[in-house]
């Protein structure tokens, strides 16, 4: 095959903002509101129909990263946008938590009523513009400093420019569309993605006393064909509503999705809705409680936990993570234990000492070589060891509030010194450790 050249020709200027955020994932939310109430004019760019990316698109069912174990009780570990999520759902009984797991603790949460708070969080932002069905293609940079991303639209391509920018893609596609440098592990240096289930119909009472209690057990015993000899079934407190959490979706020959190669994604999904089937009928067959309950759904796509990390200013480390490193720039903490998916059906947990937590420097949230791009999300600068523990949706949502903010500093006054973000930071309740 041989390239072709496309003929150049002028983009319609569709926006022009304080801070353009691309992605309205965990990260992108938490961007585009720290922003926002700053009082920077915003762009939230998302390619799907709906906000909360791994919240709602991947149908995570359960929010990690937000606690930490102090004593014999949990505590959060993040605060500011993120406090404010998780009271909302609660206060519509729509999650619970803390949920004690893995020597750590999670909240359970209905990702439909997830989807609909975002959009109302959104919707109430006066200074925020969001538009979905829109994927960011191209970047316009010179020297190091962004003036617009490239959106392809139904209308063809289209233009946002902006002051300062924040990459939550992911992905790190900003990064990469702008010659950063990013990096990507092979085998066994990235995880494994999943396909999220939904099941109807259970008995919940049964369910809960005699299936998932004994659901290790079932899945070693009459389980050995399936893509992952653990996981979870979540309840969803929607009356016989379950997450099924137990596939691990490969390439053919057992290596790890690359999400941004084409032909990698689309058999990613299709494989990835055939082991939902694979595993629910497990499920139906095998665990009590759900001989009457049926596969109603999987998630709008797959869950992708890792694919290109940033280079930045600072890298952080599997050591700061288990270590509870602190740093002269904290923008949020995490306390998430380091969680493998990347060899063989096994997830492997590698714990924080108790009581500890560890800090997230400012400068893992700056790519080295610009002037006006920050990232944040599961593509900060990381090795492969804290990404397994920071990429979780607690922590990507602070640091994404942190990245805006940040943006909205470098938009309103020319530079955005750590002193005036930290300031800022924890005026809105965010934990800085």
């Amino acid at each position: 095959m041989v390239d072709i050249l496309r003929p150049a020709r002028p983009l319609r200027v569709v926006k022009d903002v304080d801070v353009c955020v691309v992605g309205a994932g965990p990260a992108g939310l938490g961007a585009a509101i720290g922003a926002a109430r700053c009082g920077a004019r915003v762009a939230l760019i998302e390619r799907h129909a709906f906000m909360g990316g791994n919240f709602t698109a991947a149908s995570v069912g359960s929010v990690c990263g937000l606690y930490y174990k102090n004593g014999g009780s949990f505590e959060h570990v993040v605060g500011g946008v993120v406090d404010e999520i998780v009271g909302k759902l609660k206060s519509q009984a729509k999650a619970i938590g803390p949920i004690p797991f893995q020597e750590s603790a999670i909240l359970l949460y209905v990702p439909w009523s997830a989807k609909r708070l975002f959009d109302d969080l959104i919707s109430s932002e006066e200074n925020v513009d969001l538009f979905l069905h829109a994927v960011v293609s191209e970047v316009v940079v010179e020297g190091g400093h962004l003036q617009a991303v490239v959106v392809s639209s139904k209308q063809g391509p289209v233009a946002v420019t902006a002051k300062a920018f924040v990459d939550c893609t992911g992905d790190g596609d900003l990064v990469f569309f702008a010659g950063g440098e990013t990096v990507m592990g092979g085998p066994g240096q990235r995880q494994h993605a999943s396909m999220q289930f939904f099941l109807q119909n259970a008995d919940q009472n049964v369910a809960l006393t005699r299936g998932i209690p004994n659901f290790g057990e079932i899945i070693a015993k009459h389980g050995q064909h399936l893509s992952r000899d653990a996981g979870a079934l979540i309840p969803t407190f929607r009356p016989g509503e379950f997450i099924g959490a137990m596939t691990r979706v490969t390439n053919p020959d057992g290596t790890p999705i690359d999400i941004t190669d084409l032909d990698q994604g689309t058999w990613a999904e299709i494989h990835g809705r055939a082991l939902a089937e694979e595993a629910a009928r497990f499920v139906i067959e095998e665990v009590p409680g759900f001989s009457g309950a049926f596969l109603s759904d999987c998630a709008p796509n797959v869950g992708i936990r890792e694919s290109r990390r940033v280079i930045g200013q600072y890298v952080l480390s599997g050591k700061d993570v288990l270590e509870g490193a602190r740093f002269e720039d904290p923008v949020a903490c995490g306390a998430w234990p380091q969680e493998y998916h990347n060899q063989g059906r096994s997830t492997n947990y590698v714990h924080l000492p108790e009581g500890s937590y560890y800090q997230i420097p400012y400068r893992s949230l700056l790519p080295l070589g610009f002037d006006n791009l920050f990232v944040a999300g599961r593509c900060i600068s990381a090795d492969f060891d804290a990404l397994a523990s920071v990429r979780v949706m607690a922590p990507s949502m602070a640091l994404g509030q942190a990245a805006g903010v940040g943006a909205y500093l470098l938009a309103r006054h020319g530079k955005a010194p750590y002193a005036d973000l930290r300031d800022l930071l924890e005026t809105s309740g965010a934990k800085l450790g």
